[in-house]
């Protein structure tokens, strides 16, 4: 096995596609699929599936790829000291939606203490960052990235469940099913590809929609001031004590991911950061998954 091969994995497993792995690699896309096969071959298994909308990795290529991921680090890490580096430092300008944005300040709260030279800067942002322009370093993203050959790490999942108040529910009375009866609160056509959102296309009608919100923080809003049922993510809804879970279930699910510029996967700085994201969804994740509150 050549190690090179490994970056090639892993540039797919970022991108999630071979164009945009190639463009990142500075190659051409028969080369990684060709290094790719000859990685495949030397480990004895299959670590990329090809489908029509893309490209996936595998239980082997996400073994694969979590171990390169590893190897890379440290090799970053070791041209750091032996270049003579000291400690990180410098800022990484980190940018997600404006209701998740607590989560990721817990999250990177402290690696100030661990690396004194390192500043974390969280932007609450309405707008999707532009990271070509640096508007930030880090995007954390509630949707995967398919367009803009950026790469990406999923971070875990989001759960959605349905909320309205007491004072609601006591005026709709009681209802045959989850939403029959009730004024339900919708969404726009601008953030139709939420995961919520695609629930309540697939379960309501329209005539059951009463108002229509933009964002997720919106529809929390409506629901607070008694307009009816909504569908929200359920770490959204553990704020307000007021708002009443109707359902156990998780109605609908969404993924969260980190997306940088390929080209900066190696930086230690981007890494730490990443790193610590995960490791508050692998201790939060069960609750933000919608499965417990989130305390």
């Amino acid at each position: 096995m050549h190690w090179d091969d490994l970056k090639y994995l892993l540039a797919v497993a970022d991108a999630g596609a071979l164009a945009p792995a190639a463009k990142a690699l500075r190659v051409d896309p028969s080369t990684v699929s060709r290094r790719i096969a000859a990685l495949e071959k030397a480990l004895g298994t299959e670590l990329v599936a090809r489908t029509p909308e893309g490209m996936s990795l595998t239980a082997g290529g996400e073994r694969a790829a979590s171990v390169a991921r590893r190897v890379e680090g440290e090799l970053a890490a070791l041209a750091h000291e032996l270049a003579g580096g000291s400690d990180l430092t410098g800022t990484v300008v980190v940018s997600s939606t404006e209701s998740f944005a607590p989560y990721v300040l817990r999250a990177l709260a402290a690696l100030g203490e661990v690396h004194p030279g390192l500043q974390i800067e969280v932007v609450p942002a309405m707008q999707k960052a532009d990271l070509r322009r640096r508007d930030a370093d880090l995007a954390v993203r509630m949707f995967r990235e398919d367009h803009d050959g950026l790469a990406q790490r999923k971070l875990g999942s989001i759960g959605w469940s349905l909320y309205a108040t007491e004072r609601y529910l006591a005026a709709a009375g009681p209802a045959r099913g989850l939403l029959d009866g009730h004024a339900v609160i919708g969404y726009s056509d601008t953030v139709s590809g939420m995961a919520g959102a695609v629930w309540l296309a697939a379960h309501v009608s329209e005539g059951a929609i009463r108002i229509r919100c933009g964002t997720p923080s919106a529809a929390t809003a409506a629901a607070l001031a008694d307009a009816g049922v909504c569908v929200v993510p359920c770490y959204i809804a553990s704020t307000h004590p007021s708002l009443v879970r109707l359902t156990d279930q998780v109605v609908a699910q969404g993924e969260v991911y980190a997306v940088f510029l390929p080209e900066r996967r190696t930086e230690t700085r981007l890494r730490v950061v990443i790193d610590a994201l995960v490791a508050m969804f692998a201790r939060d994740g069960v609750a933000l998954a919608g499965g417990l509150p989130v305390s």
